[in-house]
């Protein structure tokens, strides 16, 4: 392989994903008190984190992006082999650590000057990022340069899209994600949103008053999205925050509502993790996509 691949954990690639194409992920630290911060994916799991965030309405849990010194640390040993790096970053409408990644690697390069390090803003989040890592990872697997890999991936993100719901949006409007009149309407009237994520950016699709038709439709938007191409030049996945019982009536749907357009790929099922969740609150649900980089 010509390069290896980095991320973050915003990723929520499966640590069977993680160990197969032996991508690195570079922690965000989340915390219930603000004052007591854990690593995501290492030393707190998603089940376990929204388990207490259900355990705890009201709460809003905090997270706190990885410092320039974790990513040198992580670079480092490639850098010290004169390796090749594309590190894939949450998009930076969510988080300014795509300064601390670039600032690292610039530091490691001139230190190193054998080693390339490309960083590059994935545009997306959880799930529609961990599809663009792994299509890093591929093209890796597939001796793609490292040049030509950076040139893909930057054309392979704007073809990503995430459809999604939660079940409340205080904990987007608390993160800064959403305006505050929103979130009151939500509260007052029992609203459920409808949100893409496209182009790096939180996009408000649509609201319905009941969660079965939030998902409804957010389903027949990732439809609509397909009707004037070619679905099976795409990857598709499901991703879910707490309620496992909900999602596989949700993802036997979708599977089914994919296969009506001709999709004979498989519908991968990813779970929303700790570095998002802390956006969503514990019921985000949704649908991401992105064209493979050899369709």
């Amino acid at each position: 392989m010509d390069f290896r691949v980095i991320s973050d954990s915003s990723c929520d690639i499966s640590l069977e994903q993680e160990k197969a194409y032996g991508i690195q992920l570079v922690s965000y630290y989340v915390s219930f008190d603000g004052v007591n911060y854990k690593k995501d994916r290492t030393e707190v799991t998603a089940e376990d984190f929204y388990r207490e965030m259900a355990e705890n309405p009201g709460v809003y849990p905090k997270t706190s992006m990885p410092t320039q010194i974790d990513f040198y640390e992580t670079f480092l040993p490639c850098a010290q082999k004169g390796e090749k790096i594309i590190y894939l970053n949450l998009t930076s409408k969510f988080s300014s650590s795509f300064q601390s990644a670039n600032l690292a690697a610039e530091a490691l390069m001139e230190e190193y000057p054998d080693c390339k390090i490309a960083v590059i803003d994935s545009f997306s989040a959880t799930v529609q990022e961990g599809l663009l890592v792994t299509e890093a990872a591929k093209m890796a697997e597939a001796g793609i340069s490292f040049e030509e890999a950076v040139e893909k991936l930057e054309e392979l993100k704007m073809t990503s899209r995430i459809f999604f719901t939660t079940g409340d949006l205080s904990y987007l409007q608390k993160g800064g994600r959403i305006g505050k009149v929103l979130t009151q309407a939500a509260s007052v009237l029992k609203i459920k949103p409808i949100i893409h994520l496209y182009e790096g950016e939180l996009q408000a699709a649509g609201i319905v008053r009941a969660r079965k038709k939030s998902i409804r439709r957010f389903i027949d938007d990732a439809k609509a999205f397909f009707a004037d191409k070619n679905i099976n030049d795409y990857r598709i996945c499901t991703g879910r925050g707490y309620d496992k019982e909900e999602f596989d009536a949700f993802y036997a749907e979708v599977a089914e509502e994919m296969k009506a357009l001709g999709f004979t790929g498989e519908v991968e099922q990813y779970q929303i993790g700790c570095t998002i969740g802390v956006h969503t609150g514990p019921t985000p649900i949704g649908i991401a996509c992105i064209k493979k980089f050899d369709a």
